[in-house]
């Protein structure tokens, strides 16, 4: 290990640093982000939260390959439990790193570095997000696209004669990753009402990655407009698509009109929380919670769906101030106050 002893490794990233192979990290704690390792490095040494957590777990997947032998490249997927702050907690990392360590010793590319030793941090991602990180991953290392992406491409541009049933999941994701070319986006705003419904929800889905052309978050915006309440599965897979971590006027507009509008229920909060935190401003980081206190009334779960959304919303850094402050502000609304009341008396009671 490039001169290193096993017994001197202290982190995971010192691990892949002296494996001898090249390596790259994402983030999949809510969709799938590519991460610098300079910034994985400060997770590691407690300097920075992780970004995305998900059920008080930070959720990476790691690609690894040696030279020009990105065909024989590997993955680990891993989750680690982080603390209230979203500080990853080191005795669970350490555990693991101990496990591989003993295992893969100092020569990590042996063949045993594709199959992980039975941890408890091992996980395998559903099936839309492993699409997408395939997907990535493929074009990211430069391989081939995933058989029947030429058939996609076909049915897109000639959906009436073209049969989408032949379609595989995978597929349609790699297919996803080209909808930064005109021709492509073209195709799809031309089209998205003619396609299946079953093939829309994938391609939505498989879409959350990709950075949209403005032309195409706003076709997709009308899609989901006009879909929802009709077809809330497939409503709540174009709103994943837009999913996006800056500021855009589009997806705002229409969270705004959502969560002002009578339709928000579990599902759509947990899309809004899952896929566009990052758009929750002051103002809808309020509507989105008094939505949610509004689902606890009408389906009487005493406060459950509030307090779960709190908990999941607080950690994420770039929110954490903000939930606090409001859980501070003494100008919420009556219903907010009450809200904060029951999650607050439900706490001093556990």
């Amino acid at each position: 290990m490039s001169g290193q002893s096993a017994q001197s490794i202290q982190t995971l990233s010192e691990f892949l640093l002296h494996a001898g192979t090249d390596f790259q990290l994402f983030d999949l704690g809510r969709g799938v982000h590519p991460l610098d390792t300079q910034q994985f490095l400060e997770m590691e040494s407690g300097m920075r939260p992780c970004p995305r957590p998900r059920q008080q777990h930070a959720w990476f997947g790691i690609v690894f390959w040696s030279g020009k032998l990105v065909k024989h490249h590997y993955i680990w997927f891993l989750k680690f439990p982080v603390d209230e702050r979203g500080l990853l907690v080191m005795a669970a990392r350490n555990h693991f790193l101990q496990i591989i360590v003993d295992v893969l010793g100092s020569s990590p590319e042996n063949e045993k570095q594709d199959t992980l030793p039975d941890n408890p941090y091992s996980f395998v991602p559903v099936q839309s997000q492993m699409a997408q990180f395939n997907a990535l991953t493929r074009n990211m290392l430069g391989l081939p696209a995933a058989p029947g992406t030429d058939k996609v491409a076909q049915y897109v541009k000639a959906p009436a004669v073209s049969d989408w049933r032949e379609l595989s999941v995978q597929a349609i994701a790699d297919y996803a990753t080209t909808l930064t070319s005109d021709d492509a986006v073209t195709a799809v705003i031309t089209n998205l009402s003619l396609f299946q419904q079953d093939f829309v929800k994938t391609l939505m889905e498989n879409c959350e990655p990709v950075d949209l052309a403005p032309t195409l978050k706003q076709a997709i915006a009308v899609y989901c407009r006009e879909t929802l309440i009709e077809n809330p599965v497939t409503g709540l897979a174009a709103l994943r698509a837009l999913a996006s971590e800056t500021a855009d006027e589009t997806v705002t507009a229409l969270l705004t009109d959502l969560l002002n509008g009578e339709q928000a229920d579990i599902h759509l909060l947990s899309v809004i929380a899952g896929r566009h935190y990052a758009q929750l401003d002051e103002t809808l980081l309020v509507r989105f919670f008094e939505n949610a206190a509004a689902v606890d009334d009408k389906e009487n779960r005493q406060g459950a769906v509030f307090g779960g959304f709190f908990s999941d919303l607080v950690q994420l850094p770039v929110l954490r101030l903000q939930v606090l402050t409001l859980l501070r502000s003494d100008t919420c609304t009556e219903k907010l106050k009450l809200a904060f009341g029951r999650l607050f008396n439900q706490a001093q009671k556990q």
